[in-house]
């Protein structure tokens, strides 16, 4: 199953009361942290991941943001 769907097949799935995860990882270069954002207003049921503390290694290799080890 492919992660990422389109929006009307996210609506479709949410009418028909399947039980997504949903993961929140809002994030912006320039600005403020996304949990504000995320608390107020999100999709039913999604969870906020944050992207600084859950997704990346902080590596000094690999790029800005890369991803930790599986």
């Amino acid at each position: 199953m492919n992660p990422l769907i389109t929006t009307d097949e996210l609506a479709a799935e949410l009418a028909a009361g399947s039980k997504l995860v949903l993961a929140d990882v809002r994030w912006s270069l320039g600005g403020p942290p996304g949990r504000p954002a995320f608390e107020a207003g999100h999709l039913p049921n999604a969870g906020f991941v944050d992207l600084e503390t859950e997704l990346t290694t902080h590596a000094t290799t690999g790029g800005r943001h890369p991803l930790p080890d599986p």
